[in-house]
């Protein structure tokens, strides 16, 4: 079976990591019960180890961006920004922190939310058990991800070592469909405000993906045998390396004879999974000096 495949996009890899973390866990935030207005003013109440300032700080410099331009803003933006507090929260080993709207107060031009913050018991890492993992080693799957037993919690570390730095390293060896599952489980003596969290992991590394076929579509033929011969750094038969297609992928841009050439936009990747094997096919387009040269 052929299908486009999945893993050409980072921003795709970051958006799964977040929503994995989000599910695992188990943190809600807070949903904005308003239509289009002008931007919100937030307020939060309940954080301890928090200060108001960070919360809002944090808060702010997403809603920055989100409203650079604009004067108004969608409940999924707002959201998103109270995501990114939440995760501020995570990183600092808190886990289970959670934001929920507590009122909504209209006002003649704006809204005032106010958020209702429950940070929960600091984590620290307790046992990390690796399974599924054969390219690499459990050892090497922990390193990667950089935490050891006793350390906070980080939950943006864990994120982004499970599924962005080993996601990329499975990938210099042609596991192009490499996830990962991770459950946790929280000790947490009553009263108290440090606990100890277990992670179990789950590799799942698909299989070893080679080259069957790299085509070039558009462009004529005599330019597109001396970019196959000198330029391209993979050859049918190859285990595929991503790195390498990006570095062909830059020679070629480097040489000024087409438009620049997206990885992510002007790469088609179509999989044969039963066969383990990947066609490629790059996309080519005269830029216009070239092509009124010719």
């Amino acid at each position: 079976m052929s299908r486009n495949l999945p893993f050409s996009h980072r921003s795709i890899s970051q958006i799964v990591a977040s929503v994995l973390l989000l599910i695992v866990f188990g943190c809600v935030t807070a949903w904005s019960q308003a239509t289009e207005k002008a931007r919100p003013l937030l307020e939060f109440e309940g954080n301890k180890v928090f200060s108001k300032q960070e919360l809002l700080a944090t808060a702010d410099k997403c809603l920055d961006r989100a409203f650079e331009g604009a004067h108004k803003y969608t409940s999924e933006q707002l959201d998103y920004c109270l995501h990114k507090v939440t995760q501020l929260m995570w990183t600092r080993g808190y886990l289970q922190a959670k934001l929920k709207t507590s009122r909504v107060e209209e006002t003649a031009d704006r809204q005032r939310v106010v958020l209702a913050v429950s940070e929960g018991p600091l984590y620290r890492v307790g046992e990390m058990k690796i399974e599924g993992a054969r390219v690499f080693s459990p050892e090497q799957v922990r390193d990667t991800i950089g935490l050891k037993t006793g350390d906070v919690a980080n939950g943006q570390a864990i994120s982004e070592g499970l599924f962005e730095r080993l996601k990329t390293s499975y990938g210099k060896f042609g596991y192009i469909q490499y996830t990962a599952d991770i459950q946790p489980t929280f000790h947490v003596e009553e009263n108290t405000s440090e606990g100890v969290a277990d992670f179990d992991i789950t590799i799942d590394e698909g299989a070893q993906f080679k080259i069957r076929s790299i085509k070039f579509a558009g462009g004529d033929e005599q330019l597109r045998q001396y970019l196959r011969q000198q330029l391209l750094l993979l050859r049918e038969g190859d285990v595929f390396v991503e790195d390498l297609l990006r570095e062909s992928v830059k020679r070629i841009n480097d040489t000024r004879l087409y438009d620049p050439i997206d990885v992510d936009k002007d790469v088609d990747y179509r999989t044969d999974e039963e066969a383990a094997l990947l066609d490629l096919t790059i996309r080519l387009k005269k830029t216009g000096a070239s092509a009124a040269s010719r």
